[in-house]
């Protein structure tokens, strides 16, 4: 069976991680995926730890293995009259273009929606940034942790009482919001399929970021309430939270979704004046007494294990888990019972694993190649599908035009 994308042609202009986050979904589907990328200024990912053993290098990031897998990588100096003409026919051999430049960017380097549609009329343009490309605060810089402070997130983040946190752990807001463009462009793809219409589209990270976050809005426009931190306590559910277990920074996640389940957990804990009791009967007066609950349930977990103790919530149908770290989920028995991890063969590094991407189809894995060396496919693209003579390529060489 074909992969769901085979014969698709996608230009990546995109770079650091939301852009090619999104193409890294359409390779392992099938599409092919050229990376346009520069020697002079390389995409930061290149240049941002971790380093493979530690030294640094281009070919060496385990951040950009991870972002530009089962790609090619074509080198163009788009500042450069010549590399412009180039890029645009590579875009007439091509059906989508993506890019997440700041706001003006394509339109410098000659290559905005409306010089490539004129080039390519039925080509998908996919652009995108950190506020969007419209609007008043079009031309905001913007990375993921400052997101997460604009769109709200960050005001809901922490614990009761304390200072919001300005970051929930990595840059989750460039990831989500490459899962965002992807579903965009797919919609995208089939529109098109049906009617032969190209189209400009266009996103804002943050706008991806907020949709995520119903509930606070929700709230505030029927109840004029405004949420704040509240740690790991849930709005419906009690008890809920991270409790300590034994061992080095060890803990184990309950959520007690029902009445039934905290019936389960009286009787495994066990504590019998906690199942009499008609006031924790239900979620609203246990949610009431949370403070209390919490701190006699970690005096009773700090004594557990956290595997253990998880297994034996999971046996009474009480949501658990250990919370884990990456040295604990590349032994995850479920993770390599479904193949997540995949290893790739670097021409630099070598054999390494990879997270990999959590979509599966009958009869077909997804296509996962080494990530590319910079520029490694320069001569394919200009020789092979542009049609370009040895003797051009060589001056184009020479003259920076191809770096």
């Amino acid at each position: 069976m074909t992969l769901p994308l085979e014969g698709l042609r996608v230009v990546d202009f995109s770079w650091i991680i939301a852009g090619p986050f999104t193409t890294l979904w359409l390779a392992t589907m099938g599409a092919e995926v050229i990376k346009v990328e520069s020697s002079v200024h390389t995409d930061l990912t290149r240049r941002l730890p971790p380093f493979v053993d530690g030294v640094d290098g281009v070919e060496r990031s385990g951040l950009h293995h991870g972002l530009n897998m089962s790609k090619k990588s074509c080198t163009i100096d788009l500042r450069t009259e010549r590399g412009q003409e180039l890029a645009l026919d590579l875009v007439r051999q091509s059906d989508v273009v993506v890019e997440n430049f700041a706001y003006g960017q394509m339109e410098r380097f000659n290559l905005g929606y409306d010089r490539l549609r004129e080039a390519k009329p039925d080509i998908l343009f996919l652009t995108s940034a950190g506020l969007g490309k419209t609007g008043p605060h079009r031309q905001y810089v913007t990375f993921g942790p400052p997101l997460v402070a604009l769109t709200g997130l960050a005001s809901i983040t922490g614990y009761e009482g304390e200072r919001p946190e300005r970051s929930i752990g990595g840059v989750w807001a460039d990831h989500l919001s490459g899962m965002t463009a992807c579903l965009h462009l797919l919609a995208a793809l089939e529109h098109r399929e049906r009617t032969g219409e190209g189209q400009l589209l266009e996103y804002s990270m943050a706008e991806a970021v907020m949709a995520q976050l119903p509930e606070a809005y929700i709230d505030f426009t029927a109840n004029g309430r405004v949420w704040s931190p509240s740690g790991n306590r849930d709005t419906v559910f009690a008890p809920h939270g991270f409790y300590p277990c034994t061992g080095d920074d060890r803990w184990v996640a309950i959520a007690v979704e029902t009445d039934a389940a905290w019936a389960s957990l009286c009787q495994l804990m066990p504590r019998a004046d906690w199942g009499d009791d008609p006031d924790l009967a239900t979620a609203q007066g246990r949610r009431e007494r949370a403070a209390e609950l919490d701190q006699e349930m970690a005096a009773w977990s700090r004594i557990q294990d956290a595997e253990a103790l998880a297994a034996a919530l999971q046996a009474l149908g009480i949501a658990a888990a250990s919370a884990s770290n990456s040295r604990r989920l590349l032994a995850d028995e479920q993770l390599r019972a479904r193949g997540f991890f995949v290893e790739i063969d670097h021409p630099e590094v070598g054999r390494r694993e990879l997270s990999g991407l959590p979509w599966k189809i009958s009869d077909a894995e997804p296509r996962i190649e080494a990530p590319p060396l910079l520029g490694a496919d320069t001569l394919w693209v200009m020789t092979e599908l542009l049609g370009m003579d040895d003797a051009e390529f060589a001056t184009l060489v020479a003259d920076g035009i191809l770096v």
